[in-house]
């Protein structure tokens, strides 16, 4: 949508007309945030659908409001106040608002590639997460199998010791574990 809207500013659209143009881009939810089909006021109560926020967009602009300051959906309610603020520098600093677009653009699509990144590396540590914790279970129907009673087994003073050794291993897993996703998972 912003390069949609870069697009037009470029091709000599004005910005207060832009988002209405591109709304009708987009399909209209069926009921719309009122139930009608359309959006009962500005952007900030449109969040159903990406047309109806941008039909309020416009609104708000001819309202002499900011368009997507309160917008929380679709989408991160974030992004669109980052939107707003690219609006507000446009007009209050005359900078050409298709390169902001453009930019805000970029910088939103390098946020979600490195989100995916940041998903594919706690992929990794997650399924090993899984995969030990089925392990102990794992050895015990093993025991099964091959005749011994795991009960028989575990009962006495070296079961205990089994037992012991293997829940502090466990934990220290679990631990382990949860670092190396929590790591993965950050923000840099």
């Amino acid at each position: 949508m912003l390069r949609r809207a870069s697009a037009l500013l470029q091709a000599g659209r004005r910005p207060e007309g832009v988002w209405m143009e591109l709304s009708g881009l987009y399909e209209p939810c069926p009921g719309g945030p009122d139930g009608s089909g359309g959006p009962r006021g500005p952007a900030s109560r449109a969040g159903c659908c990406l047309h109806h926020v941008l039909v309020a967009a416009d609104l708000e602009i001819m309202l002499g409001g900011e368009p997507f300051a309160a917008v929380e959906a679709p989408g991160q309610g974030r992004h669109w106040r980052q939107l707003d603020g690219c609006l507000a520098v446009s007009h209050h600093a005359g900078i050409p608002l298709a390169g902001l677009l453009e930019r805000l653009a970029d910088a939103l699509e390098e946020g979600q590639d490195a989100q995916q990144a940041r998903d594919s590396a706690a992929a990794g540590p997650r399924s090993t997460a899984q995969l030990l914790g089925f392990l102990p279970l794992a050895g015990i129907a093993m025991t099964a199998l091959v005749g011994g009673p795991p009960t028989e087994l575990l009962a006495g003073p070296l079961g205990w010791l089994v037992i012991g050794t293997g829940v502090g291993l466990a934990v220290i897993g679990h631990l382990w574990t949860r670092a190396l996703i929590r790591r993965s998972e950050e923000t840099t």
